[in-house]
């Protein structure tokens, strides 16, 4: 494996590790109904983020470019 597939790999695993240990204690201060409405919140702005987003490329053209033809000399 490459350097940067391991570095991804453990990046991945550590933010996984501190996504458990914050949502952990996050229910233990502030209670289980408290952290269903932040993760719903969450949720619901990702979505919207996600549906409001303008592409990055430009749509293809919607007639299609038709390429010459070479024609064979006899």
């Amino acid at each position: 494996m490459s350097r940067t597939t391991v570095r991804n790999t453990l990046l991945g695993i550590g933010a996984t590790a501190a996504a458990l240990a914050l949502g952990y204690f996050g229910v233990q201060y502030l209670g289980r109904n408290t952290m269903y409405t932040i993760g719903a919140a969450v949720g619901g702005a990702g979505a919207i983020s996600y549906v409001l987003q303008k592409p990055s490329q430009p749509e293809a053209p919607t007639t299609p470019i038709k390429a010459q033809r070479r024609r064979n000399k006899s």
